[in-house]
């Protein structure tokens, strides 16, 4: 197994902060503006310091109309005319698209602490990325819309509970591996599929996957799994077969 480059790439002050507004996310397809100059400034100085093997982020401006396609029974995009774009290369590390989805995350909730509202989005009409420059290989894995949420009722993120998601029962595991299980119950997933299940056993526990989803699911779930241990020292592997990632931790705790 491959050692992660997640391993101590992020302050610990980025950590806690990221962590606290797991709770909070959400994702959201309608917006009252777009971020203001402080939010905006904040994400772009963020976006620049996110950076993991093969994976970047871009920031730029386009309409939503032109970016974001209208699907039946889906409310359509609109209100911001900001957005986010992952972008990754594999031919600079061949899990780059892994990091894409960890780095994008990362991005997401730290837009999210800043009260900015994100959508993670994968089908997107890329001629409405025509500012945006690409280095040969790179590939835009997904967009994100940035923009103030509409004053409306939230709705509940439609979540498995965390007995369905984990191989053997979660309460009976030490108070760390549950609580860093229940982060990644609440990673957001293509479609809500959570395609994971998670596993312990001694000082470990592994994410596998589970039927259908990609590699930005798979990246999402590590970076959750990760910042679910809070400031308890940890070591992350990239795994073979159905393990995505193994997460050893480095004391009893």
């Amino acid at each position: 197994m491959d050692r992660c480059a997640l391993n101590g790439c992020f302050a610990p002050a980025q950590r806690e902060k990221w962590l606290n507004a797991v709770a909070h996310r959400r994702s959201v397809r309608a917006y009252a503006d777009a971020p203001d100059v402080e939010q905006m400034s904040a994400l772009h100085y963020a976006a620049a310091r996110i950076r993991l093997p093969g994976m970047r982020i871009a920031i730029g401006e386009a309409a939503s109309a032109m970016l974001f396609r209208k699907l039946p029974f889906v409310e359509q995009i609109g209100g911001t005319n900001r957005y986010a774009a992952i972008i990754a290369d594999d031919r600079a590390d061949p899990r780059a698209a892994l990091y894409a989805g960890a780095g994008g995350e990362a991005l997401v909730l730290e837009a999210a602490s800043l009260g900015v509202g994100t959508c993670w989005v994968a089908g997107f009409r890329r001629s409405g990325l025509e500012g945006l420059s690409l280095e040969p290989g790179e590939k835009v894995l997904a967009v994100t819309p940035l923009g103030i949420p509409a004053d409306r009722p939230e709705k509940s993120a439609k979540r498995k509970k965390l007995g369905e998601i984990c191989l053997g029962d979660p309460a009976q595991w030490p108070m760390w591996a549950y609580n860093a299980a229940e982060c990644v119950r609440r990673a957001p997933s293509a479609l809500n599929r959570q395609p994971w299940r998670i596993s312990f056993a001694g000082r470990t526990l592994i994410l596998s996957r589970s039927g259908l989803g990609s590699p930005l699911d798979f990246g999402i779930a590590a970076l959750h799994l990760s910042l679910g241990m809070g400031a308890a020292p940890h070591t992350l592997r990239w795994g073979e077969g159905r393990e995505i990632i193994s997460l050893v931790a480095e004391e009893q705790v």
